[in-house]
């Protein structure tokens, strides 16, 4: 059951005022201006792709990166349906995605994409479900985009060039090269096929909504299991990642950070917080825990 606003009229003069001021600053739930901002990222993604992935050797067009953005929308469109959609299942108000460009074009062109829960998930159960189903389905997706870049990598020159961007691999791409035998190749040996670098990024977005943190996806899965324990998992897992700056894991340090600052550590509670949540949930809480695995780097950009 959703929570309804207030009329105005019996509100104090102060809530009227924030209320009002809320309404003034909505973000738009109109599909078309979902479809118009999907359309704005996919320009801007295939941009990027056909200027920072291009596998072509012929002139710039603006078709050589509908291999890198097409399968990247699907992946990270599907990660957000996999929370609407379950959202929907649970009768719980929810926006579609916003998919969100970016103007700089010289990695991928987009900030990503989320949706907007419209009222508290007050059931451990539904709050498992609807925070493992982005992730899960996100990763699902793509696998068969992994499976068939990696193995279209073109091998290029060691370079010791200064500020070469270098992409570490998760386990899951080596598990990958390993099946299709494509060789234990890295990112200095080869121009990665944009397909692949579609799945890489998706696979990075994975692990990092997948940190046990707040109100991420992590967060939301770490809640349903632990309960009233999770602010102090969640402290000890921004301790963790701020601790891996010494071993150049600056990504999950820098984003951690941001999390804490910004969304906070505690997840809201829920209602049924001292219910067992079934062995079928905990296995599905396992298998998040197994994707972030597969997707974790500790350094998944470096500049050499």
């Amino acid at each position: 059951m959703g929570e309804h606003p207030v009329d105005p009229r019996f509100l104090p003069p102060d809530r009227a005022l924030q209320q009002a001021r809320r309404r003034r600053f909505r973000i738009p739930e109109h599909p078309l201006f979902h479809l118009a901002l999907l359309a704005a990222t996919f320009v801007t993604t295939t941009l990027a792709g056909a200027l920072v992935f291009n596998d072509s050797r012929g002139p710039l067009k603006f078709t050589d990166g509908l291999t890198f953005s097409i399968p990247l929308l699907l992946i990270l469109g599907s990660h957000e349906m996999g929370h609407y959609l379950m959202c929907r299942h649970y009768g719980i108000a929810a926006t579609l995605p916003y998919f969100i460009p970016s103007p700089f074009l010289n990695l991928i062109g987009t900030f990503g994409a989320l949706i907007r829960i419209k009222e508290p998930i007050r059931d451990k159960k539904a709050l498992l479900d609807i925070g493992a189903a982005g992730p899960l389905a996100g990763f699902v997706v793509a696998i068969p985009f992994l499976f068939y870049g990696v193995s279209r990598a073109t091998p290029i020159t060691p370079t010791n060039t200064p500020n070469t961007i270098l992409f570490n691999y998760p386990a899951v791409v080596r598990i990958a090269q390993t099946w299709t035998g494509s060789g234990h190749y890295t990112s200095t040996m080869v121009h990665e096929n944009s397909t692949f670098m579609a799945a890489w990024f998706g696979f990075l977005v994975t692990a990092l909504n997948l940190m046990p943190i707040g109100q991420l996806d992590g967060g939301h899965v770490l809640r349903a299991v632990v309960g009233r324990r999770q602010p102090l998992i969640s402290g000890g897992v921004v301790l963790l990642a701020l601790a891996t700056a010494f071993w150049g894991g600056a990504t999950w340090a820098a984003f951690a950070a941001i999390v804490a600052v910004f969304l906070g550590i505690r997840h809201p509670p829920v209602e049924n917080d001292d219910e067992p949540l079934g062995s079928a949930r905990m296995l599905v809480a396992l298998a998040c825990l197994v994707v972030f695995a597969l997707c974790f780097s500790l350094a998944p950009i470096q500049i050499l």
